[in-house]
């Protein structure tokens, strides 16, 4: 029970080191993933505006092709009347309403192009902006951001690097429940699972232990753990030894 201990006290000190490794890095990570997450949420809803807008132009586009064959329309039977190419009244009377049907048309075309296409076109320009330039600041974050954590994985590349290969020697000598155990009490206590038991106290919370439990820990017959925080305790002769 000793040597688990002692292997599960070795893992401990390797991750306490890989952890001050990452804490240089701060919250350098989760900014990088939080500003990509934005970054792609913005390039979604830019996507969407633009799919909008080229809707309203393919809409304009209708419209003013509309309003040309309607224009086309009026002139060819103004020519008619004109030229007094009809024969008879109910010619001309057909001819005379589809003149003013075409002119009605016109006249709701315009509407439908002034207070619906042109002022929806408008305001998705200005959204559209205001996305772009909000876009372009959020890649500028994210350079910032990225250049400057790969230059603290520099710095600590070849230091991370070796612990990590440590760490991976350590584990296959290590038990299969004790490792279980040891990293389920790991990711709970960020990277501090394991915690010696120095002059009666635990020095991961410092709190007290009882002098019979200081004499089992020692004994080290079995696993114990804080009964405050919850870590595995270890006794301070195996920490020197």
């Amino acid at each position: 029970m000793k040597e688990r201990l002692k292997l599960l006290y070795k893992l401990n000190k390797i991750d306490k080191e890989l952890n001050e490794l990452y804490s240089l890095k701060g919250d350098i990570p989760s900014k990088i993933a939080e500003l990509k997450e934005k970054k792609e949420s913005l390039e979604k809803q830019l996507n969407s505006i633009k799919s909008e807008l080229s809707e309203y132009d393919s809409r304009e586009k209708a419209i003013l092709k509309d309003n040309d064959a309607l224009t086309k329309k009026i002139d060819k039977n103004d020519t008619l009347l004109r030229e007094g190419a009809v024969k008879t009244n109910e010619e001309y009377d057909v001819l005379a309403r589809e003149i003013d049907d075409a002119y009605d048309k016109i006249t709701q075309n315009e509407l439908v192009m002034k207070e619906e296409v042109k002022s929806k076109k408008d305001t998705l320009t200005v959204q559209l902006t205001d996305f772009y330039n909000e876009l372009e600041e959020m890649k500028s974050l994210l350079k910032e951001n990225e250049e400057e954590l790969a230059l603290l994985n520099e710095q600590t590349e070849e230091e991370e690097r070796d612990l990590k290969k440590q760490r991976q020697k350590l584990v296959p000598k290590i038990n299969r429940d004790d490792l279980e155990y040891y990293e389920r009490i790991n990711s709970a206590k960020f990277g501090d699972a394991i915690a010696v038991v120095r002059k009666g106290s635990c020095l991961g919370c410092y709190n007290s232990i009882p002098p019979q439990r200081v004499i089992e820990i020692r004994m080290a017959e079995k696993f114990f753990h804080c009964e405050s925080c919850g870590r595995i305790l270890i006794s301070e002769e195996f920490v020197e030894e």
